[in-house]
């Protein structure tokens, strides 16, 4: 596998794994739940100097991306973990976000944030890693579901 830094001209390859990722919300979402387009220009709050992604590339295809962003004073936000859901259990993930974290801990941040679905099959996985639901919570009108917040200290 082979990893780069997320650039600006990532943003065709990012939506369609952002999508094959969504595409498997069907499994748990509420009934009539269908995959939203992904909002314009989501991925620019991961390109300023503030943020921070990789990519991970097998055979020259996108199979993984993780990014994060400022969110205020020692808190980093993880905008985006996504594993192509071909590649799940195989520790991508795992290793994609000890990237991010050893990357935030670099830059001077002491905790880390999220949103995820409520429900989803990640939530497993973050609380696996030692990540608590924060008390945030809203409806997210572009992905159709409502969110949960996540968050935990950096070691």
């Amino acid at each position: 596998m082979k990893l780069r830094p997320l650039g600006p001209d990532d943003v065709a390859a990012l939506n369609a794994l952002a999508r094959a990722c969504e595409e498997t919300y069907a499994e748990w979402a509420p009934a009539g739940w269908t995959v939203p387009d992904a909002p314009p220009g989501w991925m620019n709050r991961y390109l300023g100097d503030d943020a921070w992604g990789l990519l991970a590339f097998d055979d020259g295809v996108l199979v993984a991306s993780v990014a994060f962003r400022f969110e205020a004073p020692g808190l980093a936000h993880l905008g985006q973990l996504l594993v192509h859901p071909s590649r799940w259990r195989r520790g991508i993930g795992a290793a994609m976000l000890d990237r991010a974290e050893a990357e935030m801990v670099a830059r001077g941040f002491a905790r880390e944030q999220l949103w995820t679905p409520l429900g989803a099959p990640a939530e497993r996985f973050y609380a696996a890693r030692g990540w608590t639901r924060d008390g945030r919570r809203e409806w997210h009108p572009w992905a159709g579901l409502e969110m949960v917040g996540y968050a935990r200290s950096l070691p």
